[in-house]
């Protein structure tokens, strides 16, 4: 996705496989009526497919299993681990066997899932739970301590397929409802919340000197 301006707007044009965001509303009638005849019948057993793979994998901890079923260049986003990108199977691999050393009892159950207008995505609703027991690696040498909390929470993943394979992972989160389950951030209304929200307030004027 990439961003264009409009010397004629104020606004940001938001491009989107090859389409400002106005000419993809409008072209959405065509784009719906096309549904039908890009996906077919192969699409729909090419998911199923995956998708049984996937969830037997993911739900049994199945680093190889996993990693069978994804592009060698897999690209995995996730917003509420620090915005860090994995990139490769290698690191994907290493990522998972980390992050479920972290959540041994990791488990995903996944909605209806909606198909994009446009490419190969697939976006899922998914309620995850799970118990922070392990050690959770970030961007730096340190580690986040488990806290021995349980999460039980609601995200979206989208999916982008190439050749039957996932090539694309972004999985959306409610961060901040996860670090309060899981004891990394205070409950709202709790006096360490309140200290923080007076801190922001103090610190909130130097930062707009700053810009």
């Amino acid at each position: 996705m990439s961003h264009g301006t409009d010397k004629n707007s104020s606004s940001t044009a938001i491009v989107t496989n090859g389409m400002t965001t106005e000419q993809l509303v409008q072209a959405m009638p065509q784009l719906v009526a096309e549904l039908p005849e890009r996906t077919g019948p192969t699409l729909g057993d090419m998911l199923r497919n995956w998708a049984e793979k996937w969830l037997k994998a993911w739900n049994s901890h199945d680093v190889d299993a996993v990693t069978a079923v994804v592009t060698d260049d897999i690209v995995y986003e996730d917003p509420s681990m620090f915005g860090q990108h994995i990139i490769g199977k290698p690191d994907f691999g290493a990522f998972l066997q980390m992050f479920w050393r972290a959540f041994p009892m990791l488990f995903r159950d996944p909605g209806s899932p909606y198909l994009a207008l446009l490419g190969t995505g697939v976006a899922v609703p998914y309620r995850v739970t799970g118990t922070f027991t392990g050690d959770l690696y970030g961007p730096s040498p340190l580690t986040l301590a488990p806290t021995g909390r349980r999460a039980d929470i609601t995200g979206v993943d989208l999916y982008e397929f190439r050749d039957g394979l996932l090539s694309h992972w972004i999985s959306v989160i409610d961060g901040l409802a996860l670090a309060q389950q899981l004891g990394l951030a205070p409950p709202a209304r709790s006096t360490m919340f309140r200290l923080a929200m007076r801190m922001q307030r103090l610190a909130a004027p130097a930062m707009r000197r700053m810009h």
